[in-house]
């Protein structure tokens, strides 16, 4: 009896060291899982707010359209705001885990080989950023971030209308980002901050 005694109370011991460590695997997954979920969302937002500023360039918005532009036709409010409503009815809702801390809109640096990060030619080799056309410090950005309900611009717009160049061939390339942090429901000391972002070179103009 007192074998069996031993036994039981090893399998106790043993049971209460393994289910901890399964709970926490499977809620780790359970996160990861989530996690992965809201980078494609967000991904989604970039990628549908490229595809409507690549159609829209620097093109439709003259001086007298919006008041944020502030009378200069080279401020690119609307436009932003233009792109950024096509991405916002994307993640809102479908990322209850996450908060969009920022939007941009900027241009990345150019590949001095001809290649085009928005074609996916260029990811390798010379003459072209090794960083695939993610933002840069000192590439021209405009920043939104979400302020009383409405997104708004941070500090001085950097890339105006001017620099959206539609002229075949040297039609300019324009990336779109998402910033986004993610608390995990279940293992809420897991925080994590992602940013996803979609390049798309403009429209010609005739």
């Amino acid at each position: 009896m007192r074998g069996l005694s031993q036994r039981k109370g090893q399998a106790m011991v043993e049971f209460a060291i393994v289910v901890p460590v399964m709970v926490v695997l499977f809620l780790g997954s359970w996160t990861a899982a989530d996690l992965i979920g809201d980078n494609d969302t967000a991904l989604q937002a970039t990628r549908a707010g490229a595809r409507y500023a690549a159609e829209l360039g620097n093109d439709g918005y003259p001086t007298a359209v919006a008041v944020c532009q502030g009378g200069v036709a080279a401020n690119p409010c609307a436009a932003d705001q233009a792109i950024i409503q096509q991405m916002v009815p994307v993640f809102t809702g479908t990322m209850p885990n996450s908060v969009v801390q920022e939007i941009a809109i900027y241009e990345p640096t150019p590949c001095t080989n001809g290649g085009l990060f928005a074609t996916g030619t260029p990811y390798t080799g010379s003459g072209c950023p090794p960083n695939n056309g993610a933002y840069t410090t000192g590439e021209p950005i405009d920043i939104y971030q979400l302020v009383g309900g409405t997104w708004t611009l941070q500090g001085v717009a950097g890339y105006t209308l001017g620099l959206r160049n539609q002229v075949h061939p040297n039609e300019a390339e324009l990336g779109v980002l998402v910033q986004f942090k993610y608390t995990s429901p279940t293992l809420s000391l897991f925080t994590q901050t992602e940013t996803r972002y979609t390049v798309v070179r403009l429209a010609p103009v005739e």
